[in-house]
């Protein structure tokens, strides 16, 4: 055999063991989840040689929502995706623990709810063929508008997206008249006058340019929800163990990162939305009652759903 031929042989193993992955995500490249998101690309790389390469997809670029991506990632139809957690409740109502209105204050309780709700996120992909690489927090909730949002009267008949079913009810027995709705079809429902107004981070807002729609936006520390980066488990057991490693180790450096970036962000976000001409709004006492009593009957539904692992999930946060 000759040299060339020999190097050809032994070289085919490496080649055929190449990976290049299709990540989807519906948020942009500039937004916490954006960022994460090439972070953990770039780290794979690295960590792996150049073995796996992982190109991100951003703004449903390859036509999925958050709610098919999780299908996609369970039959393998890519191999893993960045999907929010809100719109996933049609498949199991704990993802929208994240979500519970006025149960977190900001990055840090939402980063102990995590904590508590892992292992249930974690047995939820399990039993759906998938695995859980590492999680992406949105900083809180508010309302972006075009009018001020301050008060109760403010709030009757505004015609809001919401972004799952919890926020739909919570804002219908608030007066308003809330549709669900995914984030990539939020700025085409507000050119179109289907919505007025979002229920949204200042992050996400801000990097898909609500601020060219709408002019305020009303601090209510509704909730910090989740953003997954799920993989789907067969790719996963058929790597070789070293890439394996290689990916949880990205993984954990990529969520550490993302974690305590988001501590800061808002603050960030909020100066640079005042700069672009947003005016900032605080909701007033009596409007953050109604929404807080609002949302009860919608968490108690939440909790008769999900009965002891929803309930076990809050008990050890509160501890």
């Amino acid at each position: 055999m000759s040299l060339l031929a020999a190097n050809a042989l032994f070289a085919a193993p490496a080649v055929l063991s190449a990976e290049r992955w299709d990540m989807p995500t519906e948020q942009s490249q500039s937004s916490l989840t954006g960022v994460a998101n090439l972070f953990f690309a770039q780290a794979v790389s690295e960590r792996t040689g150049g073995a796996i390469t992982i190109r991100v997809h951003f703004g449903g670029a390859l036509g999925y929502r958050s709610t098919d991506q999780y299908d996609a990632v369970s039959t393998g139809a890519v191999v893993l995706a960045d999907s929010y957690t809100g719109p996933l409740v049609g498949h199991n109502p704990i993802w929208q623990v994240s979500a519970l209105p006025f149960l977190t204050g900001g990055i840090e309780d939402a980063r102990r709810l995590y904590e508590a709700a892992r292992p249930t996120y974690e047995a939820i992909l399990k039993a759906d063929g998938q695995l859980l690489l590492y999680t992406i927090p949105w900083t809180p909730s508010g309302i972006w508008s075009r009018r001020p949002i301050r008060t109760p009267a403010d709030l009757a008949g505004l015609r809001i997206r919401t972004f799952d079913p919890l926020g739909q009810a919570t804002f219908a027995a608030a007066g308003a008249r809330p549709r669900t709705l995914p984030f990539i079809d939020v700025v085409p429902q507000l050119t179109t006058g289907g919505i007025e107004a979002a229920l949204t981070s200042a992050e996400g807002g801000f990097q898909n340019r609500f601020t060219d729609l709408l002019d305020h936006f009303t601090i209510i520390n509704y909730a910090s929800p989740l953003s997954i980066v799920h993989m789907n488990r067969a790719v996963w057991d058929r790597l070789p163990e070293a890439h394996r490693a290689a990916l949880a180790a990205a993984a954990a450096e990529t969520e550490a990162m993302i974690w305590a970036r988001a501590v800061t962000r808002e603050a960030e976000v909020l100066e640079q939305m005042r700069a672009k001409g947003t005016k900032i709004i605080e909701a007033s006492p009596e409007l953050l009652e109604l929404l807080r009593n609002s949302a009860k009957s919608a968490i108690a539904g939440w909790l008769e759903r999900t009965g002891e692992r929803g309930a076990a999930i809050l008990a050890a946060y509160r501890r």
